[in-house]
């Protein structure tokens, strides 16, 4: 009797965090389940010890599914609100583009510059995230390699086909990936997929610009792109962070707490902002190339990807920060470049918008199979 009221008493605690009635969660206490194990020898208790294991995995299962949906339904309930404050026109859509030009000119260079400004650059700049970088650079210029190869194939419209290439490969890391990484390690775990962002948006640049010209039918002009990348908000912010750590450079507390709070608005407002966005009304048009770019962007990519990265010993903060990479949506930037680079701006946008919503299913899956595999 002992063993059955405590193991009632654990059970009762363990399915309580999950529901967020202790919002500081942990998961098995392995010590009290020894203990527990001990009891029920010396009582020589009827309970068989299978049926502790089964609810102890079924548990560990409900914590799963908990942590991957505390993980997205954040990000699900912000786009909702936006769409709504749309649909009840409390926005619109020239208020939406100032308040979009204000998260990508200030809010997000000020979160990433942060994010940088705050890691250990001991701990972040280790060889394990210099593999990861190395990675990261060969799996999205394999992406798009792939997409022009299967794509020029088969779509013979050039300007749905370079739209096409750049959704699968350039990915909507600094919105989507601090705040999944955020939800499963904590803020002052950032310092991976910062370092990432800060090399991996200016490559994405790069290889939008080359991809979206070369289907124009223009030449690439180096010093464009080189200008183009320089005068990012997202790289200045980077580089101005990156040199502050590297001359050992402090913020003084007065600068440092406007920062800090300017940088918690950008998550919240890009995902309101960006739910805003949504238009549902000609999405038919392009059903079949939105299927194969939600399926090339958020499942076979990341399948790849992170096949790959675990053959390679990847795990924890790593695999979640290429969660950030492989599996978030598609750009938000990557619509207005089409736009000004003669490409189906109209499919790019469609492409935002589907694999914006679609990734809030499948991330939630992607963090509940890593998790349940026991690799982060």
């Amino acid at each position: 009797m002992i063993f059955v009221h405590a193991l009632v008493y654990h059970n009762f605690i363990r399915i309580s965090k999950i529901l967020w009635i202790f919002p500081n969660s942990s998961y098995i206490n392995i010590g009290f389940y020894a203990k527990i194990s001990k009891l029920m020898t010396a009582e020589s208790t009827s309970v068989p010890l299978l049926w502790v294991n089964q609810i102890a995995k079924d548990l560990n299962s409900l914590d799963n599914i908990a942590l991957s949906f505390n993980v997205v339904f954040p990000l699900m309930l912000l786009m909702f609100v936006g769409y709504e404050l749309r649909k009840f026109k409390i926005t619109d859509a020239p208020s939406l583009d100032v308040m979009n030009r204000m998260i990508f000119r200030l809010f997000l260079p000020v979160m990433l510059f942060i994010n940088i400004y705050s890691m250990d650059p001991e701990e972040t700049l280790n060889s394990e995230n210099v593999k990861l970088l190395g990675l990261v650079f060969a799996c999205v210029l394999g992406s798009a390699v792939l997409g022009h190869l299967i794509f020029s194939r088969f779509i013979k419209d050039r300007r749905k086909c370079s739209v096409m290439i750049q959704g699968i490969f350039r990915s909507n890391l600094v919105i989507f990936g601090i705040p999944i990484v955020a939800s499963i390690y904590g803020e002052e775990h950032l310092g991976t997929v910062s370092l990432l962002a800060a090399f991996i948006v200016p490559f994405f640049n790069i290889l939008a610009v080359i991809v979206l010209e070369v289907y124009r039918g223009g030449k690439v002009h180096l010093k464009v792109v080189l200008l183009g990348i320089l005068k990012n908000p997202l790289i200045i912010a980077a580089f101005a962070a990156f040199l502050l750590l590297l001359f050992r450079l402090s913020i003084p507390g007065l600068l440092l707490t406007p920062l800090q709070s300017i940088a918690k608005i950008a998550t919240p407002l890009a995902f309101i902002v960006l739910g805003g966005t949504f238009q549902f009304d000609r999405l038919k048009v392009n059903v079949k190339y939105l299927s194969i770019a939600v399926i090339g962007r958020l499942v076979l990519m990341p399948t790849i990807i992170f096949s790959i990265a675990v053959l390679l010993g990847f795990r924890n903060e790593a695999l979640v920060a290429l969660i950030a990479v492989a599996a978030s949506p598609t750009a938000v930037s990557s619509f207005s470049m089409a736009k000004e680079m003669d490409a189906d701006g109209e499919l790019a946008g469609q492409i935002v918008v589907i694999t914006s919503i679609t990734c809030i299913l499948t991330i939630f899956l992607w963090v509940l199979l890593l998790k349940t595999m026991g690799l982060i």
